[in-house]
């Protein structure tokens, strides 16, 4: 018996629901921000290309373990179209910073890896409430349509998904 639960979520189980190739922008999921680095980035924005986003916080250990992760597999993806958003719904944005200065210190940045704070007075969402002691990892293809949405542990699997979506 496996000693991790991964549960699938359905897109209206977190206030999404796919959407038809022809859908209007105003209809679809809405996800915008200023990046820690000041950079407006939003879902509409990066169509074409394929988007991961990873809501996590860092008072979650689940969470914490998987961006090491989320960062490596960029490296495979580089030149590709393929960004991930991760958004953190800390109670300030100095817990963010002080976690995304700890990233800068390890390795190199990566640009296709972009921070937001979902707390920030400019970041609109449309996820509704999340849990903050476990992840919450959409992926949207490159039309801007859901995917696929996980809470807890991302599984391997994943990735796969992505590589369909990316190279298909």
């Amino acid at each position: 018996m496996p000693s991790r639960r991964l549960v699938l979520m359905l897109p209206w189980a977190l206030g999404l629901a796919r959407q038809p190739a022809s859908a209007a922008p105003s209809d679809a999921p809405t996800l915008a921000g200023v990046t820690s680095r000041g950079e407006s980035v939003s879902l509409h924005g990066l169509r074409g290309s394929v988007v991961l986003v990873f809501v996590w916080s860092t008072r979650c250990p689940v969470c914490l373990d998987k961006l090491p992760e989320l960062r490596r597999n960029l490296e495979g993806w580089r030149g590709k179209p393929f960004v991930i958003l991760a958004v953190n719904q800390d109670r300030s944005a100095e817990e963010m910073l002080t976690y995304e200065q700890l990233l800068e210190r390890t390795g190199p940045a990566r640009p296709q890896l972009k921070h937001l704070w979902r707390g920030a007075a400019e970041h609109r969402d449309s996820f509704g409430d999340l849990p903050q002691n476990m992840p919450t990892t959409m992926i949207f293809d490159k039309g801007g349509s859901l995917h696929k949405a996980v809470r807890g542990r991302v599984p391997a699997e994943l990735w796969d998904d992505i590589a369909e979506l990316v190279l298909g």
